[in-house]
């Protein structure tokens, strides 16, 4: 266990100065060159100060769309077929018995 952590040890120690932060303007000799640091001018706008108190614009929203429904469609009723008759025996003057005796 003890040498567990003399290794962690000795391996932060030599990891230590990659770590370091050296700071944002940092560079190696800056004290020797005349312009390290640039200064970067912004855009100004200058705005005129209200002169007094204005109201918030109104807003008119549209009505909304009128909803229309459509009528339902009549049902439709189919009439059921013409009822099936047999068809008339021929009215005949002639008319044969079939009796047999048994």
């Amino acid at each position: 266990m003890l040498k567990k952590l003399l290794v962690l040890a000795a391996g932060l120690a030599l990891a230590a100065p990659a770590l370091a932060d050296r700071g944002h303007g940092y560079r190696p000799y800056h004290h020797h060159h005349k312009h390290y640091w640039k200064h970067q001018h912004h855009p100004v706008v200058v705005m005129p100060a209200p002169l007094g108190y204005l109201p918030p614009p109104r807003v008119v929203y549209a009505p909304p769309p009128t909803v229309i429904y459509a009528p339902t469609p009549a049902p439709v009723y189919y009439a059921p077929p013409p009822p099936v008759y047999r068809a008339p025996v021929p009215a005949s003057g002639v008319s044969i018995r079939l009796h047999f005796p048994l």
